[in-house]
This record gives C-alpha cells, sequence and structure tokens, in this order.
C-alpha cells in the first residue's frame, strides 16, 4: 500500500483542494439548471417529470452535453416541444457527421436554433414562463431551460501559487507535474495538457499516468512521459439511436462516423467501461502520435 505523508503547510493546501472542489459547479445563467452537476442534473430531472404536455423545454448549448440532453429529454417525453439553442450544432464533428446529428434530433421532434442566449429573464405568471433574449433579437418562451454548456475552470491553482495558462490551468511537465513544484500533478480540466480537450476520454488516462508517476516518485523510478491518442467522439441520441465520430489521434475529426443502434451500443459500452474502469482502476488508451506534452 502506498502512503502519502504530508507537512502540515501541504495538509492545509489539501483541506483547501477539496473545499474548492465542492464548490465548483458549471457557472449557468438565472433561471435555468445546469445539467452539468450531479445536482442539477438531478433537479432536471424532477422538473421534467412535472411538465404538463405540449409544454417547452429549452436546452442551452449545442455541444455533445447539449445535444445527448436535448435528444433524451424528446425520447423520454414526446409530448413535449423540446428546443436546443446554441452558436452552433456539434461544431467540433466533421460536417457529414453532423449532417447526421441534425437529422437524428429532427426525427425525435427537437428544433434547432443557432444563435447565442444573452439574457434568461426569470419565470412569471401561471405557467411560469421563462424568457429567452437572443442576441439576433429574438425573444423565447420557455417553461424549462437547461443549461448545458460547459463551466470555467476552477481558479485553485492560481491561487495556488502555482504557473497557469490564459485560461487558469496549470502548466505540466510531460510526466503531468506542475512546473512550479513537481511534487504537485494536475489532471483533467485543471491541467493545460497541449491538444487536449474537456471529456471523459481525456481526464481518466492522466490521472491514471498521474497515479503510475506518483509511484514511481515515491519508489524512485524513472519517469514515464504522458502520451495519449483520441480515437473519437460518441452522442447517443435517445436510446436507439447515436453516432460516433472517428477521428485522428490529434482529435481532428474525420470523414467516417457510425450511427444507429451500433451507434449507440458502441457509446453504451465505452460509458460502462468508464465506470468498471473507475471502480478497478483498470483503463486502456492509445499513444499520441508524438508525446502530447513537451
Amino acid at each position: 500500500m502506498l502512503r502519502l505523508i504530508t507537512t502540515q503547510r501541504y495538509r492545509s493546501r489539501i483541506r483547501q483542494l477539496l473545499r474548492s472542489s465542492a464548490k465548483y459547479k458549471s457557472r449557468s445563467q438565472p433561471g435555468t439548471v445546469p445539467v452539468g452537476t450531479w445536482e442539477g442534473a438531478e433537479i432536471a430531472r424532477v422538473e421534467l417529470t412535472k411538465l404538463a404536455p405540449s409544454r417547452t423545454v429549452t436546452v442551452i448549448g449545442t455541444g455533445p452535453t447539449g445535444i445527448e440532453t436535448a435528444a433524451e429529454d424528446a425520447f423520454a417525453r414526446p409530448d413535449l416541444c423540446v428546443r436546443l439553442v446554441g452558436q452552433r450544432l456539434a461544431p467540433s464533428l466533421h460536417e457529414r457527421t453532423r449532417a447526421r446529428v441534425r437529422a437524428g434530433l429532427e426525427r425525435l421532434g427537437v428544433s434547432v436554433l443557432e444563435d447565442s442566449v444573452v439574457d434568461v429573464l426569470s419565470r412569471e405568471g401561471e405557467r411560469g414562463i421563462g424568457i429567452l433574449r437572443l442576441r439576433s433579437g429574438a425573444q423565447l418562451g420557455s417553461e424549462l431551460t437547461l443549461w448545458a454548456v460547459l463551466g470555467s475552470i476552477p481558479d485553485l491553482a492560481g491561487r495556488s501559487g502555482l504557473r497557469v495558462d490564459d485560461q487558469g490551468r496549470a502548466v505540466v511537465d510531460p510526466y503531468l507535474r506542475s512546473t512550479t513544484d513537481p511534487r504537485i500533478l494536475v489532471v483533467g480540466d485543471c491541467a493545460a495538457v497541449p491538444g487536449s480537450r474537456a471529456a471523459c476520454q481525456t481526464a481518466v488516462p492522466q490521472g491514471a499516468h498521474a497515479a503510475d508517476t506518483l509511484e514511481r516518485m515515491v519508489r524512485n523510478q524513472p519517469l514515464k512521459p504522458y502520451s495519449f491518442g483520441y480515437v473519437g467522439t460518441g452522442l447517443t441520441l435517445g436510446r436507439r439511436d447515436g453516432v460516433v465520430q472517428v477521428s485522428r489521434r490529434d482529435d481532428r475529426a474525420r470523414r467516417l462516423y457510425l450511427a444507429g443502434r451500433t451507434a449507440a451500443a458502441v457509446k453504451e459500452g465505452a460509458t460502462r467501461f468508464a465506470k468498471y474502469g473507475s471502480r478497478t482502476a483498470t483503463v486502456t488508451w492509445l499513444p499520441g502520435p508524438e508525446s502530447v506534452v513537451g
């Protein structure tokens, strides 16, 4: 068993980290329910069951989280009017894949509006309709508005005196150690790893590699640089449809994609493996085309 002994100073820093992590929430617009947190997703689930037929649900954010949220809502409650609003639908996907996603949403009855929400007014009246103001000047009514936009990066790294990039992420060396203090390892959204994006397939391998690095440091063994290659992006469109965008290892989208029930099964399998990996510490990934941290 590996035991980490810390000084009082670092015990204090660890307590600060835990408090900061507990406070980290998706910074949603007032009047919306953030679905990017466990608490927000539970609130959204309950509120969705309360809506009467023909009411309107608006999902803000046209990335993977917003797309899957809108699709699941429409699949579970086909009697509702589900609307997806954002600057551009699935911007990271290839145009062919994007068109398939749009078609899948349309089959579920989800209307897609490519525009930006600039303000959300509180609910008023008996039906509790909120008003969304768009950059184009249009206004939309919505009984339930869900926020599916990625939250901001916690500022703990900067407040702790670590060197950070312009987004507030800690700058790390090839082994995922802070360049300010090599005793500190940083992974996930808080780590400035070139070419990485916020995703489960990003954070899990980084966490596993950081654990290996820590063990090697304690045992005075040579460290191994971190290298990671993406394989693609999976989206479910309800329970019976989906798409899997195949990508190059540097995360550039290829023309190739899977769709339909096969894609939905692949995404479900990936989700189950991630759950299994978190419980058993069994994690596998492809190396990158070259070392992604330098």
